[in-house]
């Protein structure tokens, strides 16, 4: 959305923007309360987000939340909150490239830098499911192109 208005505001300079050039913005407006709910949704939700998922990755087989010895439960708490709240935004403004470029191509290099890709895959896949129980379809419906952004991104 944000990088939609700054080019139409670049290509409509001295002009009346076309029909065409507009609609997006019609789009958008016609979600944005859809959007500021979903988004409400997950901020009120969050803390009880990362617990379910905290939980679904503590009932794997595997330890997640060591990288050898070093416990990093904070870190991945903290990742994934941060991932949340980055998706939420984006959902919010429509903008997923901002979060593709601004978030999770840093975030992917930390992930395979620590060959931490299984973890990730399986984490996110969790989330997934987790803002399926927690939101109604249509929330939901609405940050699953971030999700699965996220998700394919990371798991890559």
């Amino acid at each position: 959305m944000l990088k939609q208005l700054a080019y139409l505001s670049l290509e409509a300079d001295g002009r009346y923007a076309t029909a065409e050039e507009l609609e997006f913005l019609t789009v958008y407006l016609d979600s944005m309360e859809d959007r500021i709910r979903a988004y409400k949704k997950v901020r009120e939700l969050e803390e009880r987000i990362l617990y379910r998922v905290d939980m679904a990755k503590r009932a794997l087989p595997e330890d997640m939340f060591h990288l050898g010895s070093r416990d990093i439960t904070w870190i991945c708490r903290y990742d994934l909150t941060m991932v949340i709240r980055c998706i939420a935004a984006a959902m919010l403004f429509n903008d997923l490239d901002r979060l593709r470029e601004g978030m999770l191509i840093w975030y992917e290099t930390i992930v395979r830098a620590f060959a931490y890709k299984h973890c990730t895959i399986k984490t996110y896949q969790i989330l997934q499911d987790v803002i399926n129980e927690y939101l109604d379809p249509a929330d939901a419906k609405l940050l699953m192109p971030g999700l699965q952004l996220t998700h394919s991104l990371l798991s890559q």
